[in-house]
């Protein structure tokens, strides 16, 4: 991928690779592959493993027209048939047990290290090694929530304001997770700073409930690209718990519900899910595959999970076969699950 010039002090996030079966056509990108040069993109392709920026606009049919509201369907390979509706929801207590032999069952018969977080009634859940990492492309959706924020306040005070342009790349940001349009969010976010953008999107991350530094890197000195910001999968719940109350989002958890096939994993396995993933290799060397959304339980309320793996063989096929284990065999936790605030609830 060749450079793009850049505003003074904007620099290419490091994004995942492509996450891909093989023999899929090439299309589709990841989050931000960590320690990569400022204004430099590097993509390496390994067996079963795309690392660096991915393409994304070679082989992928680009979605439009994708602006109606999905109504949430109830779970169909679990049963949800709504008997025992008037029992008693499950405790903190009984849903954590289930979740930590549900992580224990995942990570040893599919050779992957394991993380997963659903909203208690106390506040998250987690079970797992795995909590605290990259965000990846799972960054793009406080990004693209944080811009259709701004647009909407611009064209409420007769500012001028980029509608088709975002419109546009806020498609391709969470539809196929392309890179370059995510980069242009950010820099619309941060009036083309990195630095004004960290704090723009930490600041809106705290007004959703989520208390995760966006910033950290700029206090630090160390900044890489805002998909190496650290989130936890139980800050990712809690984003996810309050999103629905932002203006706008609505937008985002509809793109959300329109991902391509090439990135259907893991909880895509849940009919009616709203999703992001992001995925690529750590500094460490160390393969990544994320998720956070919102997933319909059996009565068809939405609730928020966070997901992520990190396969022991460090090969990609692995990774896509841990987080489908999990999206099969999260709707059984899910029953009797928190919902997430629904707009007239914030």
């Amino acid at each position: 991928m060749a450079n793009n010039e850049r505003p003074e002090g904007a620099s290419r996030p490091p994004f995942e690779g492509q996450a891909r079966r093989a023999g899929a056509q090439a299309g589709g990108q990841g989050g931000i592959a960590a320690m990569v040069a400022v204004g430099a993109a590097v993509l390496a392709i390994t067996v079963g493993l795309v690392m660096g920026l991915g393409g994304g606009e070679g082989g992928v049919q680009k979605e439009q027209g994708e602006q109606t509201q999905q109504a949430a369907t109830p779970l169909s390979d679990n049963g949800g048939d709504g008997d025992g509706a008037d029992a008693a929801p499950p405790t903190d207590e009984e849903q954590q047990a289930k979740l930590d032999k549900l992580a224990a069952e995942v990570s040893k018969k599919n050779n992957v290290q394991v993380g997963v977080a659903i909203l208690g009634e106390n506040g998250p859940l987690h079970a797992g090694k795995l909590n605290e990492e990259g965000a990846w492309s799972t960054i793009k959706v406080p990004i693209s929530g944080a811009v259709e924020e701004k647009l909407r306040h611009a064209e409420a005070h007769g500012q001028p304001a980029p509608r088709t342009a975002m419109e546009a790349d806020m498609d391709a940001a969470i539809h196929y997770s392309d890179n370059d349009a995510a980069f242009r969010l950010w820099m619309y976010v941060g009036d083309g700073a990195d630095r004004t953008a960290a704090y723009k999107v930490r600041d809106y991350m705290r007004r959703v409930g989520d208390p995760t530094n966006a910033a950290k890197q700029f206090e630090d000195g160390a900044y890489i690209g805002f998909g190496a910001i650290k989130w936890k999968l139980t800050d990712q719940v809690k984003f996810m718990d309050g999103f629905r109350c932002m203006n706008g989002s609505d937008k985002v958890l509809t793109r959300m519900g329109h991902i391509i096939p090439e990135h259907k994993y893991g909880l895509a396995k849940i009919k009616g899910a709203q999703f992001k993933g992001g995925w690529g290799p750590e500094p460490d060397g160390r393969f990544i595959y994320r998720q956070l959304g919102l997933v319909p339980g059996a009565d068809g309320e939405m609730t928020p999970v966070a997901i992520m793996v990190i396969p022991n063989d460090g090969l990609e096929p692995t990774a896509w076969d841990g987080v489908d284990a999990l999206g099969k065999k999260l709707p059984e936790l899910l029953e009797g699950a928190p919902a997430a605030k629904a707009e007239e609830e914030c």
